[in-house]
């Protein structure tokens, strides 16, 4: 998949214990505490992607032992990382 056909999602894009300084890409409000990779795969699958995991680390938080997820461009990326987190919550509050 060339680059400009894709979107990585780091799981900090999404966290809302990350600052926007250090990654996050959407709001508090509409962030989720801590998503594991699983999480932001599971949702993804759920909203029809095909979502790829790759063993990299986010270059802003290099000390973490992180991994990345490759998911072919559909809408805007803000969009999408609302709708995967949006899928998060709804799995943990299944999960109550």
């Amino acid at each position: 998949m060339p680059k400009e056909d894709k979107y990585i999602i780091w799981p900090c894009y999404i966290d809302s214990a990350i600052s926007k300084n250090n990654g996050r890409k959407i709001s508090k409000g509409k962030a989720v505490l801590k998503p594991s990779i699983e999480e932001i795969i599971n949702a993804a699958k759920k909203l029809g992607f095909n979502a790829v995991v790759e063993e990299k680390k986010y270059p802003r938080l290099w000390i973490d032992q992180t991994k990345r997820i490759v998911i072919p461009k559909v809408s805007k990326k803000r969009d999408l990382l609302i709708k995967i987190s949006e899928e998060i919550i709804k799995a943990r509050q299944k999960s109550k």
